[in-house]
């Protein structure tokens, strides 16, 4: 069986003038999502690859989380920057091979639509949000279109909501 989690980078900094998009830094709440989420796929599953969009941000929020995984192979790809649903598996392909678990890191809107195309789920991804699908298949080539299965879906607002009570 193969894992998949999808994960949106976290909440970008948008303060600096004329800053090139790929260059954007994390803000403060998405720099405090970071181990919460973390945490939460950690006690959820255990990817040994993250495949992460090159963007700044997005490796930011590779960078918290990885202290609460078990050390994970990570691979930076500039392709996954602002990248559709195709290129995203198309990576994924090349690169998960040996990987039970697999970790994407990259940008909407082509990780929500990924995460429909995968598993026929309809889910609004905000920073930092993480989706976790499941597949039958024993390769990553050998994933169908709408034959995963959705394990969990959480947000950032939600796990905080819940630790406050």
């Amino acid at each position: 069986m193969k894992t998949l989690i999808v994960m949106r980078h976290a909440k970008s900094d948008w303060s600096v003038a004329g800053q090139e998009d790929f260059d954007r830094v994390l803000n403060k709440r998405g720099r405090g999502d970071l181990a919460r989420m973390g945490r939460a796929i950690a006690a959820g599953t255990t990817p040994t690859l993250v495949l992460c969009s090159a963007a700044h941000r997005a490796r930011e929020t590779a960078e918290g989380v990885l202290p609460f995984l078990s050390a994970p192979e990570v691979k930076y790809d500039e392709g996954l920057y602002l990248a559709p649903p195709a290129a995203l598996h198309s990576t994924l392909e090349a690169n998960g091979s040996g990987a039970e678990c697999v970790l994407v890191i990259a940008h909407n809107p082509g990780m929500e639509e990924w995460i429909g195309q995968l598993c026929g789920a309809q889910v609004g991804l905000p920073t930092a949000g993480v989706a976790c699908i499941d597949f039958g298949a024993s390769d990553w080539i050998r994933i169908d279109r709408g034959a995963g299965q959705l394990r969990f879906y959480l947000i950032p607002r939600l796990l905080k909501a819940i630790e406050e009570q």
